[in-house]
């Protein structure tokens, strides 16, 4: 299983679980494009019961594109977000505010992997 799918399938909805008076406290929604032959689309919708969908929803308030490596770092918490977009491996698309509110409901993802380990 890869990064990605890994991260949408199992992770993400273990953090929603985990915070999810966080999660539903925040409005808006994310869709996220990782580009590789690992990769694939997802569209997250904060305060939503089933927030994890497959596919990327063009009404999305944010969308993301990764290359994978990218996006490994982005869920390990160690993306260097402005090096990554100078690159071209990120581009943001939307409310980029989004991110920041994505980014810290993810801090115990990033600081704990919940077990996982990526490389």
């Amino acid at each position: 299983m890869s990064v990605a799918q890994t991260f949408f399938q199992h992770l993400l909805p273990g953090l929603v679980v985990a915070r999810f008076d966080d999660f539903l406290a925040t409005r808006g929604s994310v869709a996220f494009d990782v580009r590789g032959p690992e990769g694939g689309q997802w569209t997250f919708h904060f305060a939503d019961p089933e927030p994890i969908r497959e596919g990327c929803d063009e009404a999305a308030d944010l969308t993301l594109s990764f290359d994978a490596d990218a996006f490994e770092a982005f869920v390990g918490g160690t993306l260097d977000a402005a090096e990554a977009v100078g690159r071209g491996a990120v581009t943001a698309h939307g409310d980029v505010e989004l991110l920041g509110a994505l980014g810290v409901l993810m801090t115990p993802l990033q600081r704990d992997n919940l077990g996982w380990d990526a490389g």
